[in-house]
């Protein structure tokens, strides 16, 4: 997930463009408070407080971003769908002489044990 995300201004001004960008804050061993902009390591501060932090960020970003454009591409993501490991055998006996052999045995087994089914439970 990017760090940018569009969002309506809050001014009815149309050629006031705008978008959210996600800032993580964090206090560092000192006590001095570090912003970093994910996928942007270049941008990233110390400062000594939090709201000192935010601002300078905010500041680096627009000079960072100034002549840019921020585009949404749509990607296609690779199938999450789990595959079905029986394809992977699908078609193996294709071409195996005993192939049909070896469907009429199963065929006869199973009337085999359908009659003996039949004899051990008779219908009612």
């Amino acid at each position: 997930m990017n760090s940018f995300s569009s969002v309506t201004p809050q001014i009815k001004n149309q050629d006031n463009n705008e978008v959210l960008v996600n800032v993580i804050v964090k206090q560092g061993s000192d006590g001095r408070t570090i912003a970093i902009v994910p996928g942007l390591p270049e941008l990233q501060v110390e400062a000594s407080d939090r709201a000192t932090a935010l601002s300078q960020i905010q500041q680096r970003l627009e000079t960072h971003l100034a002549g840019a454009e921020i585009v949404s591409l749509p990607i296609k993501l690779p199938s999450i769908e789990p595959k079905n490991p029986w394809l992977a055998m699908a078609g193996v006996f294709k071409d195996d002489p005993q192939f049909e052999q070896m469907l009429e045995a199963i065929e006869s087994y199973r009337h085999e044990l359908d009659k003996n089914i039949e004899y051990d439970f008779p219908q009612e």
